[in-house]
């Protein structure tokens, strides 16, 4: 592993005011942004604008949707060609719908070679920011989910001994959905100390409300059940699209993924990802699935009370999975890590008529000096996916985390990204449209009004419906692509 100078350290812990390279003059030119609403992704811009502006003269304007409008409002603005938005924060998972239809502008060398993009981890360097080998947008967050509990409850040497005393087996670490499960029933309504105070803790906390990104909490769940090892294929068969959403891998997650409510807190069907956030690390529950967010903030004084005491890992896997090839259940452990969402990136808009001081403002907002500070700091919704940021683990130190979870940490976020059964997120041409419909059955299910199984068999039969109204050839051709389907 390569160590990091002196310099990039400094970098990470001490840059305050980062001048944009090119420092050119953009006096009276506006670059309006377009974001989620919310401190996370968008905060920066308003952060870091400043700075950009101070150099250059140009004035930044930012605009932003809740989530769940975001896409609509992005593509509807590109296909009328209204310019009302020049630089676009979105989705990788939307390339589909907004770089294949040439909405947005290639990616010149000079600015890869600006953000230094050498240096950016190749799962978010060349296939989240490129459509058909060609770059459209700038990496500018790593996504990716992974499993974060309460390492001083687990780790206790009393709960350890009434747990196995219990279950028969050593509490620790999850590695299964089943051990997941036991370890939060085992704990939920339990008096136990958290930063000096003895209260009751909930199990479990996972964000299921729906129009707000809780979707991929239960993809994470369904990874592990019905992602086939060595099989790239998994939302679709790549051969004729067949849609393996209904299938009973599918459907027993989500039948844990209802049942977790049991054991956890029961307004977490009210919950979306930023409410999971804030009351894991204020110390309500043992046990969280997020991205790499939850980390940063976990350490940061003015957010948590559980610091250093957050245990980071690969997302638990199921103790079988369904192999949809063979029709059967395999009753064998698959860790499958879900690289949920895949990161946010910047693309600047064909019909922006300030392209250059667009492209100016990407850059220096990609560069690496400002992703690096924006990782290590809680709350900014960048996450790690450049080498240089995961290499070291004094900036994170810096940050706030003890040495051990600094390294544990990291070694989560690479384990996951690594690992050779990852599950690769939806990013085809409609990928908003089949979420949305996924999203919409689950609530169904959460909310007590279909089964589990009739849930996803009404979300395959619309998944049918969307790839034969977009062209199942030319759907099954991108998402192969996609996953990276050689067979």
């Amino acid at each position: 592993m390569r160590k990091l100078s002196l310099l990039v350290v400094l970098a990470f812990m001490t840059a305050l005011f980062i001048v944009p390279a090119s420092a050119q003059d953009f006096s009276g030119q506006t670059v309006v942004v377009v974001t989620q609403t919310g401190s996370a992704i968008g905060g920066p811009v308003l952060d870091k604008g400043p700075e950009w502006e101070a150099a250059t003269g140009g004035n930044i304007e930012l605009q932003t949707f809740a989530f769940g409008e975001l896409f609509e409002k992005i593509v509807t603005s590109l296909e009328t060609g209204s310019g009302d938005y020049d630089v676009l924060i979105y989705a990788a998972d939307w390339a589909g719908d907004i770089m294949a239809p040439g909405y947005v502008i290639e990616m010149p060398q000079e600015v890869l070679d600006a953000i230094e993009v050498e240096d950016v981890i190749p799962l978010y360097a060349d296939r989240i920011t490129t459509w058909g080998g060609v770059p459209y947008a700038l990496p500018y967050d790593g996504d990716a989910h992974m499993l974060y509990y309460r390492k001083d409850l687990v780790d206790n040497e009393e709960f350890g001994a009434a747990f196995e005393a219990e279950y028969g087996y050593p509490l620790a670490e999850p590695t299964t959905w089943s051990e997941y499960a036991d370890i939060a029933a085992f704990f939920n309504g339990m008096e136990v100390d958290t930063a000096g105070e003895s209260a009751p803790i909930f199990g479990a906390l996972e964000a299921q409300r729906r129009n707000a990104q809780s979707y991929w909490v239960y993809i994470s769940r369904a990874a592990g059940y019905a992602k086939v090892p060595g099989n790239p294929c998994f939302f679709f068969s790549c051969d004729d699209m067949t849609p393996q959403v209904n299938n009973p891998g599918w459907v027993r997650a989500l039948e844990e993924y209802v049942a977790i409510r049991e054991v956890g807190d029961p307004e977490m069907i009210n919950y979306d990802v930023a409410d999971t956030r804030t009351l894991f690390t204020t110390g309500t529950a043992v046990l969280n699935l997020d991205w790499g967010d939850v980390g940063t903030i976990s350490v940061d004084p003015n957010a948590s009370i559980v610091q250093g005491d957050v245990g980071f890992g690969v997302l638990p896997g199921g103790d079988a999975y369904w192999d949809y090839e063979a029709g059967e259940w395999v009753e064998e452990e698959n860790i499958a890590p879900f690289i949920a969402f895949g990161g946010w990136i910047i693309s600047v808009a064909a019909d922006s008529d300030v392209q250059e001081a667009a492209l100016d403002f990407a850059s220096f907002l990609a560069s690496k000096d400002v992703v690096n500070e924006l990782a290590v700091t809680g709350g900014t919704g960048i996450n790690p996916s450049r080498f240089s940021q995961l290499e070291d683990t004094a900036p994170w130190v810096a940050a706030g985390f003890d040495e051990e979870s600094a390294a544990d940490y990291l070694d989560a976020i690479q384990n996951t990204i690594n690992h050779p059964n990852a599950v690769l997120d939806i990013r085809i041409t409609g990928s908003a449209e089949y979420l949305s419909t996924l999203d919409a059955e689950i609530a169904r299910a959460i909310a007590g009004e279909i089964s589990a199984q009739e849930a996803l068999d009404n979300v395959a039969e619309q998944w049918d419906a969307i790839t034969d109204r977009l062209g199942r050839d030319a759907q099954a051709e991108q998402y192969k692509a996609a996953v990276g389907f050689e067979g």
